[in-house]
């Protein structure tokens, strides 16, 4: 509900921003795209409309994969914070339209003046929209740490600590045990759904503001914009990716095994069956404990869409270079005849 109340809270702002500005606000924030041999354009306000529309669909999934997490949760735990920073933001959005107002022509001032008040809102809306982004991802990593710390403990604690009794009671310890080390290493691996989805709306989004009349809107900071941002998303994957492999991963996958080597000499003695059964799995768990296995488990569902909208960004950047506009074959020589 928030979140929606937010977002029509946006649209109805800019909407009312641009009929405020009227054809101040045309002539400079507009879409362009060619018709046939023609040149048109329209209102930017479609264009911020659905930039604002795509980040607020981005906040509900982010929202949705969260466990432990919610944007409510957010704002009724940290109230004073929130509250803090939307002043603070607020403060900032508001001085600088003022100023950009009051520097216009002077014919131009007042009506841009009340133009950005109206605008800060969709302004401030769109910082907390990401700004909500950065803070479900951080909490939920924590989190993800607190849940997981449980489920090794009780993975490692489901492992005999003394002498376990007949062989079939020892392998039936290893055996449940080693269930609940796979469901840990599922919901590790789970931690890093919410990341890739972040990943994959920065490249969505970047496509669109290349591949469309979208571009128009940030002039020539549209190539920056995309860089930064595909930056920032791939600072997001790497530093929960490690936080995950480091905190969550490996070093919990390195406690069991050590548990299982305390158990050797046991193990020694069991029947062929079921020694064989626990070699496989510590094994296995020996392999799943490399960075290769982490990263390979990690790369599904929304790792491959982010995967494949990385690469289709990556083709379009080509595509989209200043030097590929022209072929050097079509450019005369200086001095030609």
């Amino acid at each position: 509900m928030i979140l929606l109340i937010a977002w029509l809270a946006a649209i109805v702002t800019v909407v009312l921003a641009y009929i405020i500005a009227g054809p101040i606000w045309v002539k400079r924030h507009s879409l362009w795209f060619n018709v046939g041999k023609q040149r048109r354009r329209v209102s930017g306000m479609y264009g911020e409309i659905a930039i604002v529309s795509f980040a607020a669909g981005m906040v509900w999934l982010i929202d949705s994969a969260g466990k432990d997490v919610s944007l409510g949760g957010l704002m009724a735990d940290h109230p004073a914070f929130t509250l803090g920073a939307a002043i603070v933001v607020g403060l900032v959005v508001y001085v600088h339209g003022i100023r950009t107002a009051f520097a216009a022509e002077p014919d131009e001032r007042w009506r841009l003046f009340f133009t950005y008040l109206v605008y800060g809102i969709y302004s401030l809306t769109v910082f907390a929209i990401g700004a909500v982004v950065v803070a479900l991802l951080v909490t939920q990593a924590i989190s993800d740490t607190q849940t997981l710390s449980g489920l090794a403990d009780k993975a490692i604690g489901g492992l005999p600590a003394g002498i376990a009794g007949s062989d079939a009671d020892l392998i039936r310890s290893i055996e449940f045990s080693y269930v609940d080390m796979q469901s840990l290493l599922s919901e590790a691996e789970d931690t890093m759904t919410p990341v890739f989805m972040f990943m994959a709306g920065i490249f969505a989004i970047n496509l669109s503001i290349r591949l469309t009349p979208l571009r128009s809107l940030f002039i020539n900071n549209a190539v920056l914009l995309t860089m930064i941002s595909t930056l920032i998303g791939l600072l997001a994957v790497v530093a929960v990716g490690t936080w995950t492999y480091v905190g969550n991963y490996s070093a919990v996958i390195s406690q069991y095994v050590d548990a299982l080597e305390d158990l050797r000499g046991q193990a020694e003695t069991m029947r062929p069956f079921y020694v064989m059964r626990y070699s496989e799995i510590l094994v296995e768990m020996l392999d799943q404990k490399s960075l290769l296995s982490f990263v390979s488990r990690i790369s599904s569902q929304w790792g491959g869409v982010a995967a494949g909208l990385g690469l289709a960004q990556w083709i379009a950047q080509q595509f989209n270079r200043p030097e590929a506009e022209e072929s050097p074959g079509e450019i005369a020589p200086a001095g030609g005849h």
